[in-house]
Formats: structure tokens, C-alpha cells, sequence
């Protein structure tokens, strides 16, 4: 399928997240839309250095392959059951490329529930979940990385941690790092994510109308 048809299913479904994004929501609750700047790479192994530890000895290390930039567009959802936890969840799109690797890109819809813990009273927030990543086109790998379509996954799963600044009923800002616990490429590469990001609470702005 092509990417206008992926992208126009992603604007409904954040669409439809907004259309309940309303003042009858309760006031534990945050609904909203979210963007993050991303530098975005791919781990791959590296056997210039060996790690040590383990129950064999060591392991074959591994690195990046340069940073590119990239923007996630979706939307989230928390629940604050206490006065300092909520539980959270976030769903967006996008895309995975690294220097190295040129016009090979991965382009992904991320869905990851996560809890949220305020440090005291000082309206920062530690952020650490997992969830599930379905590869909505994968790249051909032409050029110095060549990679067989039978390695290539349409999914991995990507953890999510983060500290966050919340401006309450008004904007989240989010700084963090998405890392794949699961190979995008079979024995080869896992994603990773640095980002920048905003989360804006869109039915607690509604309910101040």
C-alpha cells in the first residue's frame, strides 16, 4: 500500500482521538496530540571490540551509524490515578534512517503504554514503557549494506524512556530515547530514537472554553 493511504488512516485515527477529547472527560485524564523532533540511527554490530561479561566471556559490541533527523506525529492519552503515577500510552508515526545507511528508511506506526512517576513536587516526570512497532515499508538496502528481504521484520519492539516537564492543562515537553529491544533486521540492526517532543493536553484546554 502506499504511504498517503497509511498517513490518511493515521490522521483519522488521531482524529477520532480528539473527537473524544472532550470536557466530559474526567479531570484525571489527558488526551491529546503530540509531535517529537527526532536524530534517529541504527545500531549495528561492530567486531572491533568485544564486550565483557556474561556467561560466555563476552559478546561482539556493536554502534551507530549517524544520526539523521526525523518528526513522529501522533497523539497519547494518561491516566493520573494518584496525585505523582499515571499510566500512559502514546501512538504515532515515523521514519528510521541513519547516515550511513542513505535513502534506506524505516517507516513504522509505534504504539507504547508507559508509566509516569513525578519527582516530589516539581512537576518532572520520569517516563518508562515498551510497546509494539509495525514497519509500514521497509527499505530495499541497496549499496555497502546488503541485507536479504528474509532478514527484514515488520516489527519490533521499542522501549520508551524519558524525563518530561508538564505545564499543567497547558503543554508537556518530553526529551527521551526510543531503543528497539528486538532487531528490525535479523541478527543486524535495532532502531534508535533521541527526541525533542511536545504533548499538548487538548481536552483539559477544551474544558476551559
Amino acid at each position: 500500500m502506499s504511504q498517503p493511504y497509511y498517513m490518511k488512516n493515521l490522521f483519522f485515527l488521531i482524529f477520532s482521538v480528539f473527537l473524544f477529547s472532550i470536557p466530559s472527560v474526567g479531570q484525571q485524564f489527558e488526551v491529546g496530540p503530540m509531535v517529537n523532533y527526532d536524530r534517529t540511527s541504527f545500531n549495528v554490530p561492530d567486531s572491533s571490540f568485544i564486550v565483557i561479561g556474561g556467561p560466555g566471556g563476552g559478546s561482539e559490541g556493536s554502534r551507530t551509524t549517524g544520526f539523521e533527523t526525523n518528526f513522529s506525529l501522533g497523539a497519547y492519552g494518561t491516566y493520573y490515578f494518584h496525585e505523582h503515577f499515571g499510566l500512559a500510552a502514546e501512538i504515532y508515526y515515523t521514519e528510521t534512517s541513519a547516515t550511513e545507511f542513505q535513502d534506506n528508511v524505516f517507516k513504522s506506526l509505534n504504539i507504547i503504554p508507559y508509566i509516569t512517576a513525578e519527582l516530589w513536587n516539581t512537576n518532572i516526570y520520569l517516563n518508562l514503557g515498551g510497546g509494539f512497532a509495525y514497519m509500514l515499508d521497509t527499505p530495499e538496502f541497496e549499496g555497502d549494506f546488503s541485507v536479504t528481504d528474509e532478514a527484514i521484520r515488520t516489527f519490533d519492539i521499542p522501549i520508551k524512556m524519558a524525563v518530561n516537564y508538564r505545564i499543567t492543562d497547558i503543554i508537556t515537553i518530553d526529551v527521551g530515547i526510543h531503543t528497539s529491544a528486538t532487531r528490525v533486521v535479523k541478527d543486524e540492526i535495532t532502531r534508535v530514537h533521541h527526541y525533542l517532543g511536545i504533548k499538548v493536553p487538548l481536552n483539559r484546554i477544551l474544558s476551559k472554553g
